[in-house]
């Protein structure tokens, strides 16, 4: 009788231990599950992190910064924008089509002698004469550095050109290229083509200029390039014409038409012609 009553509280023995381990068990169990859920262990959180991290360093004030930085307003003076304006200059006698009846050019669309002819007046000024004053002759290289100030680096090609007065070739032993001379005559109409606004950023140049025409025969002031729309009379004939178209553009310039010029920079120092839009 007494060994059936050792045996018997044995096993209750038994029976409480197990239960006890079960129960440490799924306590166990259910502290780990908290805590994998909290991400406090074994952490399911990881591709999350770091991508955060990443896009913390992405959105870090020094990225912010730099790009207040870029959108920064830059100050140009007068000269400055009258100078990346007048980059844009084609030989012409008399207003040139190729600005004032033109509605939009992009430098990227334009051929190596159209980006010549478009700046033509610069690279014109470079050049001289052959002794029997024959031939003008302009540098490859005076062409190429004009080229490049303006339109950007590695931006020349060689090529045949004109400039309104003749065409030029490359002698390539000589590094010049050459044209018959033969410019002349005049015209009695006269532009100006005067800056009223900017916009600049160290990635962009936008300049707007208003332009009006004078016919000196008729004493007539036009606002378009083939002067269908006439504004006023040219009143003051002791005002040289230009001097009073000036004047006039600044008083009259909500009504006129308009051009915005547009440079880009990767540098916020040097800024290169990328196109210019006619309202015309």
């Amino acid at each position: 009788m007494e060994n059936e009553n050792n045996n018997i509280t044995k096993k209750k023995g038994k029976n409480l231990v197990i239960i006890i381990s079960v129960l440490v068990i799924v306590i166990l169990s259910l502290i780990c599950y908290i805590c994998y859920d909290k991400g406090i262990i074994f952490s399911s959180n990881k591709t999350s992190t770091t991508k955060t991290t990443e896009k913390e360093k992405n959105d870090s004030p020094n990225k912010n910064e730099e790009k207040e930085e870029e959108e920064e307003n830059i100050t140009f003076s007068d000269s400055e924008l009258e100078t990346y304006v007048n980059y844009i200059s084609p030989v012409s006698n008399g207003p040139s089509a190729l600005i004032y009846n033109t509605d939009h050019i992009s430098s990227k669309n334009l051929s190596p002698a159209k980006k010549i002819e478009y700046i033509g007046s610069h690279i014109y000024s470079k050049h001289t004469s052959t002794p029997d004053f024959q031939y003008d002759i302009i540098s490859e290289n005076d062409i190429k550095n004009e080229i490049e100030k303006i339109y950007g680096k590695n931006s020349y090609e060689r090529t045949s050109f004109n400039l309104g007065c003749g065409d030029y070739n490359l002698n390539q032993n000589e590094g010049n290229y050459y044209s018959k001379t033969g410019c002349g005559g005049s015209n009695a109409t006269f532009v100006s083509n005067i800056v009223i606004d900017y916009k600049a950023t160290k990635k962009k140049l936008e300049i707007t200029t208003v332009y009006a025409f004078i016919d000196g025969m008729e004493n007539k002031i036009y606002k378009d390039y083939n002067k269908s729309i006439p504004l006023d009379n040219y009143t003051d004939g002791n005002v040289e014409p230009t001097t009073f178209l000036n004047e006039y553009i600044k008083n009259n310039k909500d009504k006129l038409n308009r051009i915005v010029y547009t440079f880009e920079s990767n540098d916020g120092i040097n800024y290169y012609f990328k196109e210019f839009t006619n309202n015309k």
